[in-house]
């Protein structure tokens, strides 16, 4: 073998050690022993043994070896760069793929726990990357909770000034505030005992996981239903905190008790309990119902949105749903058992001082009610104590939530019957996803105010926005009897809001009729727009034949156009036979003033004319009507406005 005379000793044994490993693993490692027992304080051979069993797969060696050098060679960099190769691999444990690092975490098992508390502690004591030092801590409380105690408080206030300091420092998800949330609160939480942290840091610890944990859910709250898990995992995340918080700051069980049997029902009561055991004496100090009400509000009302769009089976078009003024017929049964009423009412003629009976479309959809009252509860609570109200809106201001309440509080005033009030709020709405809802309510709260001409504008615009992939279908809810107030969750499908919309342009055109003493064209329009939700809207058809039949005429020249329902032509030729009355009608564009058709004989050919364009109706009666609603509406807008005016 060649002898490199300029090799030390120390050297020389590492060589002889590093080619026996090659042929003969025993011999390498026999020579190892040989150094190390040579030559216990050099580092170059102390580390090339711990080498040799590290490539040798041998996890107890290994870790004997490095415990050796931890305590004698601190500040080698070769030692260091491999105690950074073992914390990161520690970092990542539950998710390693790669073979050293699984090796690593091994070995660092087999450490004893005061040369890994050591370890980490001083790794982190000597990390210069702000960061990195805070992972470490953190690394070091996971392993070692009863180290929470001493190095916890110590942590939080090194991550809240990181924060700080910190380029994104502003925006509450930032890397900083993610590991203070996240990863320590949770670890903190889990101490029994108290922590050494004031009650002015508690409360800014909280601030900043209410602050974090919504925003969070903000991001989110455009696509509900993708999110759903995580955003209940999110909100249990945030109540975890609050709990925390709250026993280290003394609070009452019973409004920070957030566990897997809570309902919000019980906690609304638990709410009412302490409200009416402090006899109406909230005060300032009364940080509990402060913090907690306003995020359970929050809550509820994040529970309120999702519920609005629920999931739906693989393949399906989820559904959007809006809450409406419907409409109330006091001859059909009652809803709530009321006594059937013996004439029908104009819907705006109904008293509007009763609490509104809401309805929705399926009984598996009546968790947006429950939902919606479970909030309004909330909001008049809050509303009702200034202080409260106060700490909710630095909340609301703060982190800017605009898109969580823009809904709701239009909801709450029609819920109210606070029209103005909604009016005022839509009218702020600039948010292009909301663009149908806005069109749709501004149309039903002109309806409401009898300002029948300018329902017309809302329900134009809202037509290119109707849906060509959720078709959906025709709705048998948005009437009910009674005279109780009536507020339905309408689906936002291309037929559900159609049908909606022309429910509320007929009872504008037919309330806006009692102005003129015969009105040929707003007939005639009714008898368009009733064919689309035939035959729930049949009741306006007969007062209305009998007003032609007391005046002898018709005249609508949108007849051949618009009207296909077999059921109105019926209704219409009857009318010009002996019997129906020998009404002139005028319903043939082509036939003019001079060829009006009745039943003397005077133009035969007109009527049969007549015939003809009433057979050919008939051949048309199978057209699809909600295309030809929306034709009449968008080409006839001149005309309808006239029967608004």
């Amino acid at each position: 073998m060649d002898i490199n005379l300029n090799q030390t000793d120390e050297e020389y044994v590492i060589q002889r050690a590093k080619d026996a490993l090659k042929e003969n693993p025993y011999a390498a490692k026999a020579w190892m022993l040989t150094a190390k027992s040579l030559y216990p304080n050099n580092f170059g051979v102390q580390f090339e043994a711990y080498l040799i069993e590290k490539t040798a797969g041998n996890v107890k060696e290994a870790a004997k070896c490095f415990s050796d050098m931890i305590g004698k060679f601190q500040q080698a960099p070769e030692l260091w760069k491999e105690i950074e190769k073992v914390t990161s691999a520690l970092r990542c444990e539950t998710d390693n793929e790669d073979s050293e690092k699984q090796f690593l975490c091994e070995m660092f098992k087999h450490i004893s726990s005061e040369v890994q508390h050591k370890l980490l502690v001083f790794t982190a004591d000597h990390c210069e990357d702000t960061m990195e030092h805070c992972r470490l801590l953190l690394l070091l409380l996971q392993r070692f909770p009863t180290a929470i105690s001493s190095y916890g408080p110590k942590l939080v206030d090194t991550l809240m000034i990181a924060e700080k300091h910190s380029d994104d420092g502003h925006y509450p998800i930032n890397s900083y505030r993610r590991l203070l949330v996240c990863e320590l609160l949770p670890l903190l939480a889990k101490q029994e005992t108290k922590l050494e942290l004031n009650s002015k840091l508690l409360l800014k610890l909280l601030n900043k996981a209410v602050e974090y944990y919504l925003c969070c859910l903000g991001k989110s709250n455009s696509s509900i239903q993708e999110n759903e898990a995580s955003s209940e995992s999110t909100w249990s995340k945030l109540f975890s905190v609050l709990e925390f918080i709250g026993r280290q700051l003394n609070w009452r069980s019973h409004l920070i008790n957030f566990t897997q049997n809570w309902s919000k029902e019980s906690y609304w009561q638990n709410v009412i309990m302490y409200s009416q055991m402090r006899a109406k004496t909230i005060v300032s100090d009364d940080k509990q119902l402060l913090y907690c009400l306003p995020i359970f509000f929050l809550y509820c009302l994040y529970e309120y949105t999702a519920s609005l769009t629920p999931e739906q089976a693989p393949g399906q078009t989820a559904t959007q749903y809006l809450l409406v003024e419907a409409f109330l017929d006091p001859t059909l049964p009652n809803p709530v058992s009321e006594p059937k009423g013996k004439k029908r009412k104009s819907d705006s003629e109904i008293i509007h001082t009763t609490t509104p009976y809401i309805s929705v479309e399926k009984p598996e959809l009546k968790v947006m009610q429950s939902n919606f009252l479970m909030c309004i509860n909330c909001w008049e609570f809050i509303t009702t104590y200034d202080i409260v109200h106060r700490e909710f809106l630095k909340i609301y201001s703060h982190l800017k939530l605009d898109s969580w309440l823009a809904s709701f509080v239009i909801d709450y005033a029609i819920y109210k019957g606070r029209y103005e009030e909604a009016l005022m709020y839509l009218q702020k709405i600039t948010d292009s996803n909301l663009t149908l809802q806005k069109y749709i309510r501004l149309a039903d709260l002109f309806y409401i105010h009898k300002s029948y001409n300018s329902c017309l504008e809302p329900i134009l615009l809202s037509l290119p926005l109707l849906s060509s992939s959720n078709v959906g279908y025709l709705s048998n809810s948005l009437t009910v009897g009674g005279n109780q107030r009536h507020l339905h969750y309408l689906p936002l499908t291309r037929f559900a809001v159609l049908q909606y919309l022309v429910k509320v342009l007929l009872r504008c055109i037919k309330d806006n009729m009692g102005k003129h003493d015969y009105s040929e064209l707003s007939i005639g329009h009714i008898f368009v727009l009733t064919q689309l939700d035939w035959p729930q809207e049949e009741d306006f058809i007969p007062p209305l034949l009998e007003e032609i039949k007391q005046h002898r005429s018709f005249q609508y020249h949108l007849f051949q156009n618009y009207i296909i329902n077999v059921d109105i032509m019926e209704e219409l030729t009857y009318l010009w036979t002996h019997q129906g009355g020998q009404v002139h009608l005028e319903i043939l564009p082509n036939l003019g003033s001079q060829r009006r058709i009745g039943t003397r004989g005077a133009d035969k050919g007109a009527k049969e004319e007549l015939k003809q364009a009433i057979k050919r109706q008939v051949a048309r009666s199978n057209e699809k009507l909600d295309d030809l609603i929306i034709n009449f509406l968008r080409n006839e807008r001149a005309l309808i406005l006239q029967a608004l005016v």
